[in-house]
């Protein structure tokens, strides 16, 4: 009966939830309601053929009957971290938790490298009372894992093994209530705790529904993991909120054999999907003559790239990759969001493609966006999207929290309903990263952490505020130094590629770290010459370390960032092998130089 629910008139005159009064357990038990065999989800267990689905009654009624024994064993208000692998049960065990008056904690792929050590450290961190996932998952962990303290009172339960009793009426949260915490990758830093409140995720999932221009009977294929931010809420909670249809995928099937990702795409019309830049990059690279010429993407309506850094030369080339299945380049779609806002900051319009600007590197460099000089000074720059009308982006000077204008570089602060109240746990971090102030701004913003600009009201992003590099009083951007190494795609992995520095004596060292492709035999001192007389041609750099990793071998998240910091930690203490490490020093003195920026002008 849809007077149990807060209902608002969309703009095609649809009857649809109040966001500022709903919560994502109303949106299953409204699609239950309203259209009880809508089949929301479908699992393709090896990556190819359908092993599970649910409808919006079906699922209604196990996370109801799920929060009937989840009841039984912890209290309201208690934490339960998520174990899953990417399937049906994952969601499924998120809304028996909501329905349960649970606290879910998402972040631990049990696939990824590292699952173990990562999910002992959010165990640890958010003082959960209990782990539920399938027995199996369970048990292995259960044997590495050493116990917590208070182990006698930290639970194991396995939920597909539950003789769990029929539905009942579920715990209805208040949209101030936390919904969920959420582990942020970990690519830069210790990865934290989000808490998101029902109101964070329910306003974040309107914004994006409005950004991606949701239709009834938009199809979704997700294969990103369900434990990370953009494919829990940009995929699997997004179809929920909508009541839309999603396909799910594992990622280890996808990275197995990207073709997968497409088969889905065109099997089931899909009109939306999308993930990091690299996938786009592994698709144009691996999938085969033959396996193109199955495929009709002419379905695809966005495709959108959600990376710290887009590539364009990496959507040129899927584009032409692609080219004969009917997939066209407005489909592309750009976005910007991080886990502190929930997911969604900023995003391109459907149908319009992404728009690619040229900035000068001597201007960026120093903090002003202008036109470049010449072929070497350019740096292409894609635009995030346009600003919201409720969610405020600020510009700033890192220092003194001035605003800045537009056009000029600096953190990107956000400020929106969308915005987490903080981590868990961490008092000290919360008023520095959630609690700043912006001049002449009032409220309290998120400091992302990140580098950008505003240009005619669109985003662009830089880079990482702690991945900067600083060369003879020259700040540089690892993004933008990949960027330029495009011709050696061939020879290294690019998507497995990080940038640092390293100090010896009276020299700065500019260290490339990547990997090689499996069997290469590429000779590796004449491409360690070649790579740094590529850079030499764009920065001021003289001396170079090129660090040649195998394929795999690089530290990444569950959603497949670098974690550069303690990738370099562990090799400059042997505790990663290598297979090649080559030194290059820029004969004479006669460099590209970024000059000092004097009163403002470059």
């Amino acid at each position: 009966m849809t007077e149990n629910f807060h209902l608002i008139t969309s703009s095609d005159g649809e009857d649809i939830l109040d966001w500022q009064k709903s919560t994502i357990v109303d949106a299953l038990f409204f699609h239950a309601l309203r259209t009880p065999d809508l089949k929301l989800y479908t699992f393709l267990g090896d990556g190819e053929n359908e092993t599970d689905s649910v409808t919006a009654s079906e699922l209604a009624l196990q996370a109801s009957s799920l929060a009937v024994w989840l009841r039984k064993l912890l209290s309201p208000g208690e934490k339960a971290i998520l174990l899953y692998e990417s399937s049906l049960d994952y969601v499924r065990g998120l809304m028996g938790c909501l329905c349960a008056g649970l606290i879910p904690v998402s972040g631990v792929h049990p696939k990824a490298f590292g699952a173990r050590d990562r999910f002992l450290a959010i165990r640890d961190d958010s003082a959960a009372s209990a782990v539920i996932g399938n027995g199996k998952v369970l048990t292995e962990f259960q044997k590495v894992c050493p116990d917590a303290k208070g182990a006698e009172k930290f639970l194991w339960v396995p939920t597909d093994t539950l003789r769990i009793p029929d539905g009942d009426i579920p715990f209805r949260p208040a949209p101030e209530n936390i919904a969920l915490i959420q582990y942020t990758s970990g690519s830069t830093r210790t990865p934290r705790g989000v808490q998101l409140t029902h109101r964070n995720i329910a306003h974040n999932l309107f914004r994006q529904s409005e950004a991606f221009g949701y239709r009834r009977g938009d199809c979704g294929v997700n294969w990103l993991p369900l434990s990370h931010d953009m494919g829990l809420i940009g995929g699997a909670l997004m179809t929920l909120a909508t009541g839309g249809r999603c396909i799910l995928l594992s990622p280890e099937n996808v990275a197995e054999k990207p073709v997968r990702w497409l088969r889905a795409i065109n099997r089931y019309r899909a009109t939306l999907s999308g993930g990091p830049d690299f996938i786009y990059g592994m698709c144009a690279r691996s999938i085969t003559d033959d396996e193109i010429s199955d495929l009709d993407l002419t379905c695809w309506e966005v495709a959108f790239n959600g990376a710290e850094y887009i590539r364009p030369d990496t959507m040129q080339a899927f584009q032409k990759r692609f080219a004969s299945t009917g997939f066209e380049g407005h489909s592309f779609f750009a976005c910007y969001g991080l886990a502190e806002a929930t997911l969604l900051v900023t995003a391109s319009k459907r149908g319009e493609g992404v728009s690619f600007q040229g900035f000068s590197r001597k201007g960026l460099a120093h903090g002003i966006a202008v036109p470049p000089e010449n072929a070497l000074d350019k740096r292409l720059l894609a635009s995030c999207g346009v600003l919201s009308e409720d969610i405020l982006v600020r510009i700033t000077d890192v220092e003194t929290d001035a605003l800045l204008p537009d056009g000029h570089v600096g953190e990107i602060r956000v400020q929106s309903p969308g915005v987490a109240s903080g981590y868990i746990n961490k008092p000290v971090e919360n008023s520095r990263v959630f609690g700043s102030e912006v001049v002449e701004e009032s409220g309290c913003f998120l400091r992302t952490g990140d580098r950008g600009f505003i240009l005619n009201s669109a985003l662009y992003i830089v880079g990482r505020q702690d991945n900067r590099i600083v060369i003879e009083n020259t700040t540089l951007d690892p993004e933008d130094i990949i960027a330029c190494l495009d011709n050696f795609s061939s020879e290294i992995r690019l998507f497995s590629t990080a940038v640092v520095s390293e100090k010896e004596k009276n020299r700065t060292y500019l260290v490339i770290i990547t990997e090689l492709f499996s069997g290469s035999e590429v000779d590796q001192k004449v491409l360690a010459q070649h790579i740094g007389q590529k850079i030499c041609e764009y920065f001021p750099v003289q001396y170079f370390r090129v660090i040649y990793m195998r394929p795999g071998a690089m530290l990444k998240t569950p959603s497949g960032k670098i974690r550069v910091s303690e990738m370099w930690k562990r090799l400059v203490s042997g505790d990663i092998s290598i297979v090649g490490d080559e030194t290059y020093i820029q004969p004479g003195s006669n460099q590209v130089r970024i000059l000092r920026v004097a009163e403002g002008k470059v």
